[in-house]
């Protein structure tokens, strides 16, 4: 007969990709996770993982299995915080972009709520992650990382504007800069630029859509945080593309001067992630509606 903390630890190996990764998940020994693996290979008969050197690599029997089994287990953990004491304060863990949560989900946050929030701060593929070893209940995503036991709610539509220091004296008009795009290329390129990272990630993608060409400039400022770089351009030291959820304010209290709105949005969707069965916790479905998304 199967035990269940096989099937436990086999899906944690499966996740993490070694035994000692998800032995630190599991709160288990590496021997003891080691042990329910191959236990767990002896009943059925087959061989789960590829030992390579530092990785544990799926077979394909692996890969079935999972597909298989990981949504009924994921169910069976989720029993216990559904049945808990209705006095019991219910806890989000959240993990999310930095600047986005700041901007955005932090006023939305119900003010004198019982209801208990853990933030994580980091980058896509980390809270990935984080959210398929079930250390957080939910991630905020700016790209979909595809995943079977993974679903996707779009939360918000970002669009890219241009903007410089407050005060920029600009040589065209709007009107111009949309229809005589040669111009305003060759007035950008005289500009100081500022960066979220030295291969200019948002700047590049925001000139490809516009001028249909590869922006070859040197930033002078790779700041890798979009509020900083809001920021270091309402000290007039440079230009740069930034979401509009964090620039337009600055831009009606004239802290910034948006130099190109295109009509040709450029545009990025943020998503809610979370494990498939999980789309019905009260986790997921509260902080939906925090956010005021239709489902």
């Amino acid at each position: 007969m199967v035990n269940l903390e096989w099937y436990r630890s086999f899906i944690a190996v499966y996740r993490v990709g070694t035994v000692s990764g998800a032995a630190e998940v599991l709160h288990l020994t590496q021997p003891a996770v080691s042990q329910h693996v191959a236990a767990l290979e002896s009943t059925l008969g087959t061989p789960l993982f590829q030992r390579m050197p530092r990785r544990m690599l799926p077979t394909e029997s692996g890969k079935r299995l999972y597909t298989r089994v990981v949504t009924a287990i994921e169910t069976l953990e989720a029993i216990p915080t559904k049945t808990a004491s209705a006095d019991a304060p219910l806890l989000i863990r959240l993990g999310t972009p930095m600047e986005f949560f700041s901007e955005y989900v932090l006023s939305r946050l119900p003010k004198q709520n019982e209801t208990l929030f853990a933030i994580q701060f980091g980058l896509v593929q980390d809270l990935i992650e984080h959210l398929l070893a079930n250390r957080i209940d939910c991630a905020i995503a700016t790209q979909k990382v595809p995943k079977p036991e993974l679903e996707y709610q779009l939360l918000f539509e970002e669009n890219f504007w241009l903007v410089g220091p407050p005060g920029m004296t600009i040589p065209l008009s709007q009107d111009v800069m949309q229809a005589d795009l040669m111009a305003l290329e060759q007035w950008l390129r005289t500009q100081f630029w500022i960066a979220y990272s030295e291969e200019l990630p948002i700047i590049r993608r925001f000139w490809r859509v516009i001028f249909d060409r590869r922006l070859d400039v040197n930033p002078q400022l790779v700041i890798p945080d979009l509020r900083s770089i809001r920021g270091a351009i309402a000290q007039g030291l440079g230009c740069s593309v930034l979401p509009d959820y964090l620039c337009a304010d600055w831009i009606d209290n004239q802290q910034l001067t948006l130099i190109l709105k295109p009509v040709k949005a450029v545009t990025n969707s943020i998503w809610l992630a979370y494990r498939k069965s999980e789309r019905q916790s009260q986790q997921v479905t509260l902080f939906l509606d925090l956010m005021g998304v239709q489902r």
